[in-house]
């Protein structure tokens, strides 16, 4: 229950402390105040990850089945290591990437907000409160996401807002229904149903489950409900970066995980239209973002639709409704958050460094930014699936998951996945060839800055090991999911 409730509480009541203004009042002393507080929580998150058990822990109960309950276990692992090793390297890199923004301690505070909250997703133990802090998730980025606060940002946020909570409360509709037929009230890999329901209350339950799939898939970018990743690009790149990667996309695509396998459970979905409504949307989002991405000129919003489709990469996974894909979902889940927050921070280091945001505006650029160039072009080989890379082995794994699952519509999906690969192998060799070959940037000194090339580096690093030791991941996800 400690390690639960420091992970949650330090960094929110940390946030409320960068209002005094002995924190606030130097960037160094704000600096560091933030950087521990980081740390101190992903330290508290990787014990967690490591403890063999964690026992889950009512604190408050609503009603005789509502209740706020906290628990942990192998689903929440693969959403706590993804924030708790990306959010201390964000931290280092926005110290020197908010040097040319405003408000710092505004940002920092909701920065640090944000990571409470996000631990909270992952120690969600129940319904009920997946959906709270799923909703304080959308309040406590929605500064972040304007922080600029001129008409783009604020236009942003508005859709941003208006999408998120219009998903949420389809998810808010499905814990309703749980609540009246489960019988349980914490997530149990199976799912919390009874056995004893009858055909109407299936067919009811499972147009509940399409609500929240659809709902919760708001945030991991789920058409027709994908627009407003792209406009969120307007934030400064470390908001984007951990929004493509990190905390609210991948805080989606895990609610959709738990909706699936832990509270529905696979079996009651499976070859019925709960299955094939939510596949359907996965497959068309993954061929949409891909080519969505290619036509876009903007580098942050390329990358924005690149995230679109890799993250229905998991959902599809997920709609595979499978042991085989849950595991593949976990694994791509892992290995994109890890390449695209890389890839945006090239992105962010080239805005920073030059103020070129445009790919016919980096032609050459590779010459005067080899490191930040050198660390984009490994993630990108990550993201176009290149082995022994970590990409190429989580689409292997869900092309694979999604053969053995015997659904014409996964063949159908296995097609996407293939046309994708190619989409965006283009994608990225296009920016990689503008930059490394082009004409017009490459005059100029280098500007490669260490505090945004170092994270970078590190994950390049972290990237390639992941795919190296392909087969010790899988180990530890099979001992952590089943």
């Amino acid at each position: 229950m400690f390690l639960m409730l420091f992970a949650i509480l330090f960094p929110i009541l940390a946030s409320l402390g960068i209002c005094h203004k002995r924190v606030s009042g130097s960037l160094r002393t704000l600096h560091i105040y933030v950087f521990t507080a980081v740390l101190l929580t992903s330290l508290v998150n990787g014990a967690a990850i490591l403890s063999p058990r964690l026992n889950a822990v009512t604190l408050l109960h609503f009603t005789d089945t509502l209740s706020l309950t906290l628990a942990a276990d192998g689903l929440s692992r693969v959403f706590l290591t993804i924030i708790a090793v990306l959010w201390p390297l964000t931290t280092v890199y926005a110290f020197e990437y908010m040097k040319h923004e405003t408000n710092e301690p505004r940002f920092f505070a909701f920065f640090l907000l944000s990571y409470g909250v996000s631990s909270g997703i992952a120690y969600a133990g129940n319904p009920a409160t997946l959906y709270l802090f799923f909703e304080l998730l959308t309040l406590a980025t929605l500064p972040l996401v304007m922080h600029k606060m001129d008409d783009r940002a604020r236009c942003a946020g508005k859709r941003y807002l208006l999408y998120s909570m219009a998903g949420a409360s389809l998810g808010f509709l499905s814990i309703v229904f749980i609540d009246r037929c489960g019988v349980g009230t914490t997530f149990a890999l199976g799912g919390v149903l009874g056995a004893d329901l009858d055909a109407q209350t299936l067919t009811v339950l499972r147009a509940a489950f399409v609500l929240a799939f659809f709902g919760f898939g708001v945030k991991a970018a789920l058409m027709p409900m994908s627009f407003w990743l792209p406009a969120a690009s307007v934030a400064p790149t470390p908001v984007t970066a951990l929004l493509h990667a990190a905390a609210v996309v991948k805080a989606g695509a895990f609610a959709c995980l738990r909706m699936t396998y832990y509270t529905y459970g696979a079996h009651v979905l499976r070859g019925t239209f709960a299955q094939y409504v939510p596949m359907a949307a996965a497959i068309f989002t993954i061929a949409f973002g891909s080519l969505m991405a290619l036509r876009m000129n903007h580098l942050k919003r390329r990358l924005a639709w690149s995230t679109v489709s890799n993250l229905s990469y998991i959902l599809f996974s997920a709609t595979l409704m499978t042991t085989l894909g849950l595991k593949a979902a976990c694994m791509h889940m892992l290995a994109h958050a890890f390449i695209k927050i890389t890839l945006f921070f090239g992105v962010g280091s080239i805005l920073v460094s030059t103020g070129k945001e445009y790919l016919d505006e980096i032609g050459g650029l590779a010459k005067r930014m080899p490191h930040t160039f050198a660390c984009f072009s490994v993630a990108s080989a990550a993201l176009m699936g290149l082995p022994p890379m970590p990409g190429f082995f989580s689409k292997w794994a869900i092309g694979s998951a999604a053969n053995y699952s015997g659904s014409w519509l996964a063949i159908v999906g296995i097609g996407a996945l293939m046309a994708s690969a190619f989409l965006t192998a283009l994608y990225l060799i296009s920016i990689l060839s503008q930059a490394y070959f082009g004409a017009g940037a490459e005059s100029g000194p280098r500007c490669d800055k260490p505090l945004m090339t170092a994270p970078q580096a590190i994950l390049c690093v972290m990237i390639v090991l992941m795919g190296l030791f392909n087969q010790t991941v899988q180990h530890w996800l099979d001992l952590w999911l089943f």
